[in-house]
């Protein structure tokens, strides 16, 4: 049997606890507190404002113009889309989240707001191809993920898989069911390459600015190939903390194929 430190195990059941009170909060939708980041205010059924000193979000918050279309990859429970559409008056958002459990969770935030209906909730992962993927789902529900490593990070177990529908950005787009981002938000554990892989067409022809949150190198996550990614796109890569955010520029490379 391994050895796990008190703390460490203090530390697992602190979030399980955490999750068992959130998921109670939003099953019963008891109360919903306001959040604040920057100037900009919005409600969910979290129990604490996890992303008010988020440094990404700022910067997505900065650039919004009133009426641009935000695609929010790995939404979870919502806090880039809410603070989009409560930011911009006339923002339209879309937010992806393939967790079945975490999207109706977004959804009951959605709706605990007066701008729901520019915030709307597509349940399925994006990639580089449009296909079925087993997702894993993890006893830390933010954890969710199509790899197992991601969802067992942090001591969690994951506790079972299902189905769930892939697509990529480039087809959504082209198909009518997602319009052409102005900003492009990714936040997957280990998946963000593939992500940008079925982005290609809309970075070259949409030029949206990009805001990518890093994960380890668990599932195959490569950050030296996400960078190559936006790069040969003609994205200018900004670091901040536990990210960076990808400007487009007026010349792109030629594509590799990565």
């Amino acid at each position: 049997m391994s050895f796990r430190h008190p703390l460490t195990t203090l530390r697992h059941y602190g979030y399980l606890l955490h999750y068992a009170l959130v998921r109670k909060n939003y099953e019963y939708r008891l109360v919903a507190p306001k959040k604040r980041v920057r100037q900009t205010k919005f409600r969910s059924y979290e129990l604490y404002n996890r992303h008010g000193s988020d440094v990404l979000l700022k910067a997505l918050l900065l650039n919004l113009d009133r009426s641009d279309v935000v695609v929010d990859v790995g939404a979870n429970t919502g806090t880039y889309s809410l603070a989009a559409a409560a930011n911009a008056p006339s923002a339209e958002v879309v937010a992806v989240e393939p967790n079945p459990e975490v999207a109706s969770q977004l959804r009951a935030n959605v709706e605990a707001n007066p701008f729901d209906d520019r915030i709307r909730v597509l349940e399925c992962g994006l990639g580089h191809t449009d296909e079925t993927r087993e997702f894993h789902l993890s006893n830390y529900d933010e954890l969710g993920s199509f790899s197992s490593a991601h969802a067992s990070a942090w001591e969690a177990q994951v506790v079972e898989t299902t189905p769930v529908p892939m697509r990529s950005l480039d087809s959504l787009v082209e198909s009518d069911v997602v319009p052409p981002p102005d900003h492009l938000k990714i936040d997957v554990e280990g998946f963000g390459v593939n992500v940008l892989r079925g982005a290609r067409r809309v970075l070259r022809t949409h030029r949206p600015t990009v805001y990518f949150e890093l994960h380890d190198s668990r599932g195959g996550h490569d950050e030296s190939v996400a960078k190559n990614l936006l790069r040969e796109a003609g994205y200018e890569l900004i670091p901040v903390r536990e990210g960076w955010v990808g400007e487009p520029t007026a010349k792109t490379t030629t594509p590799k194929s990565t």
